[in-house]
């Protein structure tokens, strides 16, 4: 007995000690971007001490007890911390802040955690590699709070975010602090940004007015990508992805960190193609992307160089909900009469291309048939390079200046159909459609314009593809200042000058088998004997010129638990529209007469009075002496010593409309109180005046519109967060009231010269409110619980009247519309994600995530209600993702496997919709059956591996 009892004390004591044993373990990150630090130093006991690995992470097996943990990396404050070893795991996490402020600091714009007083979601690079699988970024973030994003039609780069109901004409998106939204626009084209993921360091998507220092349109929010620089961790990767229907990307991508004499270099490359899931929606892509960082002394200066050229088809317009599926209508309520009138193609369907066979004759007149090829009516193809210097000055350890110059200079376009009489004249844009299999019938077309017949002695082309050509010239003066004053105040500012540039004209892209075609656009040359090939410009001809000058300035303050901030904005916004195709104006004597004169015109003048004289339009001229009588029907006008003008007289200039400038300005405000380490609560506040788009200033015929006003949107928004080693928790509540929202289209109205013109309506106001729930759990270092809860309540406010007036004030027209507490569309107003992400063992995971919208309605124009009435609201949808992979690691390098399937479920579901389509729809009901919509894609997965040190 004796003998067995020392036999298991022998034994079983190392088992019995090593059972006491607890494991100690953390991530150590940078505090500004969240990005991960390879071999960061933790010591503990009596100096000794781990490293962390190629994740960041760090593993320590420690008796139970407390611990004092001393934390450094290069360039990093050093970090210590107490540590209660009480259980069996205990997680500890470590941010370390640099002792000088960065260039994310400086102009990026950073929200951080327990500090900056807004609501914000941080994406790691660790995410994003995970689970992006190759989207357009925005896709990603559809599990963020009050984010709503789809594909639309489908194709590569075609993506749209909304956040809280706001389009992303509305969100202020930037790369490196530089803002990239479209100045005419504010729209954001994700096809220029297909590469970023292999080089960005976060992404941070800012809910609500933000953070951002600048007068940036950021109505619902802002998202901010970050790249890697010359503080980023040394590495390289070489990465591989397939995916569904033919889709497979090769990326490859390095950065030294910061290497000697103060050099830095970040370098990307990427290519791409694929078939897409919707019919004919290929893709071909490239991207590039260099960065070069250089201290010197004080300065750290920067040339960045990025593009990502490509091209695509794309699925444009939106069909009624029986062309895609039948079945699936019925379920709606669409009668069959309805249904029975159309046919059914499949969700894959794409109106937009057909087959054509481009024969040709021989020497003996005989035909030649081609290969068959595929054709898009709607291909897209743009590169849009960006290049900056910056310079960051530490002028001293308190003061820092960053200069940025940058350019962003865009080619490119996207086709549709075009087609002429043979008198020139404009007579529709239609191809015709086989009904069998709803594909545009190219032949027909093709045929006609290659014979030469009675009907086509000219080998003319009748129908022809034409490209809408959208060019931009756009460079930017970007100066901030960051001044530490004390300990406790921090007072920032600076300049955002902008000069922007967008050329737009129609081109001749394929004449689809004939030597030229006519056009009757440009009124400056002869219609019936100008020829326009491959190249030429055609339909319309104009530039937008954009002016922006903005002045900011914040102070923060920061003592024990409390943080603050205020923030002032101005900016002046200059609009000018230059028009090629219209007839030209005369500048005589400093008066001005607006596209007086065109082709085969004639303008007399006396310095008075006024006639015009068109040999087209048949009108008879009259000579007697110095006075010239001229007959249109039954009027009779006559003018004494009158001179003729004609569009090539000096005088004349291309017509174009006087600057247009409006004055916005912005002011912010909020406070952040960290009640205890773990909690914390935020106010912020704000007003925007902001300027009105472009296109909402000047209509294409260079008129400009009646009363155009300053947008106002009002704002307020409260926040509670929990931060514990297992536990975080973000409440946020918000109110946005936006009075004098701008219409997509215009209306017309009267004005005091009996003439329709373009008008706002000022009075159309909108209010969005909700609250956001964002939850995550890790009750197990290998399991985090991720959970999200957007409830929206977002609605029209407004009805009554618009007026015109003249200058008297007296009223010349007016219109009527209601849409008091109508819902507002195009976004799911109540979302609710569950996601489970498990580390099985040791660098294997599996994650997967179900995402619920609802109380979706569709597009709708408020200004079309006279009676209040909410739009088709689209059926309930969830999504099912996973995704998985599995880390080797080696001694110099790592080989990571990862999978992903999208919509594993295979849903069918509708993303958009647009209510009482008219142009697809034959009632106006409200319903299912009235509204035109894009179904999201099926089923799809993409695989990637890829090799890094």
């Amino acid at each position: 007995m004796k003998k067995s009892l020392l036999f298991y004390l022998v034994f079983l004591l190392p088992v019995l000690t090593f059972a006491q044993k607890a494991s100690l373990r953390g991530v150590v990150s940078d505090a500004n971007s969240g990005e991960t630090l390879i071999g960061a130093t933790i010591l503990y006991g009596d100096n000794t001490g781990v490293i962390t690995d190629t994740d960041g992470k760090y593993y320590i097996k420690v008796d139970k007890g407390t611990y004092h943990l001393k934390v450094s990396y290069v360039g990093y404050l050093p970090q210590e911390m107490d540590v209660v070893v009480q259980k069996n795991d205990v997680i500890q996490d470590f941010q370390l802040k640099t002792p000088t402020l960065t260039e994310v600091e400086i102009i990026g714009d950073i929200a951080k955690t327990r500090e900056t007083p807004v609501a914000f979601t941080s994406v790691s690079p660790l995410k994003i590699q995970e689970e992006l699988a190759s989207r357009d970024i925005p896709m990603m973030l559809n599990k963020t709070p009050g984010v709503y994003a789809t594909q639309q039609g489908g194709g590569d780069g075609d993506s749209r975010i909304n956040i809280r109901g706001f389009s992303q004409r509305n969100l202020a998106v930037m790369l490196d602090g530089i803002p990239v939204n479209d100045m005419e626009n504010g729209w954001v084209y994700w096809s220029n940004w297909f590469g970023l993921d292999m080089v960005t360091r976060t992404i941070q998507v800012q809910r609500g007015l933000s953070a951002s220092k600048l007068a940036l349109p950021a109505v619902g929010g802002l998202m901010n990508i970050i790249t890697k620089g010359i503080d980023a961790k040394p590495g390289a990767t070489i990465k591989q992805e397939v995916g569904s229907d033919g889709f497979y990307r090769t990326s490859i991508g390095a950065t030294t960190g910061l290497m000697k004499h103060g050099w830095g270099v970040t370098l990307a490359a990427s290519y791409k193609q694929g078939n897409g899931w919707v019919d004919n929606t290929w893709t071909k892509g490239w991207f590039f992307f260099l960065r070069v960082d250089k201290r010197i002394g004080n300065h750290t200066l920067t040339l960045s160089a990025m593009g990502a050229p490509q091209e695509h088809a794309q699925r444009s317009y939106k069909k009624a909900i029986a062309v895609y599926d039948r079945d699936y209508a019925k379920k709606l309520g669409i009668s069959d009469q309805v249904i029975h009138e159309d046919s059914t193609y499949g969700l894959r369907y794409n109106s937009d291309w057909g087959y054509l066979n481009r024969w040709t004759r021989g020497a003996n007149g005989e035909k030649i048939d081609a290969n068959t090829e595929s054709l898009s009516r709607a291909k897209n193809y743009f590169f849009k390079p960006q290049m900056s210097l910056r310079d960051l000055w530490k002028i001293n350890s308190n003061l820092y200046w960053s200069n940025i110059v940058y350019s962003s200079v865009g080619n490119g376009g996207g086709t549709t159909n075009f087609s002429s009489s043979n008198q020139g004249e404009p007579s529709g844009s239609t191809f015709a459609t086989d009904p069998k299999t709803g594909l545009i019938n190219y032949q027909s077309a093709y045929d006609f314009n290659m014979n030469l017949n009675d009907n086509n002695p000219t080998h003319r082309s009748e129908k022809i593809l034409r490209s809408s050509v959208n060019n931009h010239y756009w460079y930017g003066l970007l100066s901030t200042f960051n001044w530490e004053i004390n300990q406790n105040f921090t007072f920032s500012g600076g300049l955002d000058l902008r000069t922007y540039k967008g050329q737009h004209y129609g081109e001749v892209y394929d004449l689809l088998g004939g030597d030229f075609m006519r056009d009757n656009s440009n009124k400056n040359v002869n219609a019936y004997t100008s020829n326009y090939t491959v190249g030429d410009k055609i339909y319309y001809y104009n530039d937008a010129l954009v002016r922006w000058g903005g002045v900011f300035a914040q102070l923060e303050f920061k003592k024990d638990k409390w943080s603050a901030f205020v923030n002032l904005t101005t900016a002046l916004s200059a609009y000018k529209r230059v028009d090629y195709f219209k007839k030209k104006d005369l500048v005589i004597d400093d008066n001005v007469f607006a596209q007086a004169v065109g082709f085969g015109e004639s303008f007399y003048y006396n310095g008075v009075d006024h006639i015009k004289y068109s040999e087209q339009d048949g009108d008879s001229r009259f000579f007697f002496g110095d006075t010239i009588l001229v007959i249109r029907g039954h009027d009779t006008a006559s003018i004494v010593n009158a001179k003729e003008y004609t569009n090539a007289s000096p005088e004349a200039r291309v017509a174009a409309t006087k600057w247009k400038v409006f004055t916005g300005y912005t002011f912010k405000a909020g406070a952040n109180y960290n009640i205890d380490k773990r909690n914390n609560i935020f106010l912020n506040i704000g007003y925007l005046s902001k300027a009105p788009r472009f296109q909402n200033v000047f209509d294409n015929a260079n008129i400009e519109y009646l009363n155009p006003k300053n947008e106002i949107v009002k704002a307020v928004e409260v926040g509670y967060s929990l931060n514990t080693k297992n536990i975080s928790l973000n409440l946020n509540g918000y109110l946005t009231i936006w009075n004098n929202r701008p219409l997509e289209t215009p209306i017309y109205l009267t004005d005091q010269s009996g003439e329709k013109v373009p008008a706002n309506i000022n009075g159309i106001d909108a209010l969005h409110k909700g609250l956001e729930i964002q939850f995550g759990w890790k009750p197990f270092t290998s399991l985090q619980w991720d959970q999200v809860v957007s409830w929206g309540d977002w609605r029209w406010t407004s009805g009554g009247r618009a007026y015109s007036t003249d200058d008297a004030g007296n009223i010349t027209d007016s219109i009527d519309f209601n849409a008091k507490g109508v819902h507002v569309g195009d976004a799911a107003q109540v979302q609710i994600m569950e996601s489970l992400r498990w580390e099985i063992i040791n660098s294997l995971y599996v994650s997967g995530s179900i995402t619920y919208f609802t109380k979706n309605y569709s597009q709708l124009d408020p200004a079309s209600l006279k009676v209040p009435r909410d739009s088709w609201k689209l059926p309930d949808y969830f999504l099912v993702d996973v995704n998985a992979g599995y880390r080797f690691i080696f001694k110099k390098f790592k080989l990571d496997l990862r999978a992903s399937v999208l919509n594993l479920l295979d849903r069918v579901y509708i993303s958009d919709a647009q209510n009482n389509d008219s142009y697809e729809s034959k009632t106006s009901n409200f319903d299912a059956a009235s509204a035109s919509v894009f179904f999201g894609m099926g089923r799809r997965y993409n695989v990637s591996l890829a090799i890094s040190y």
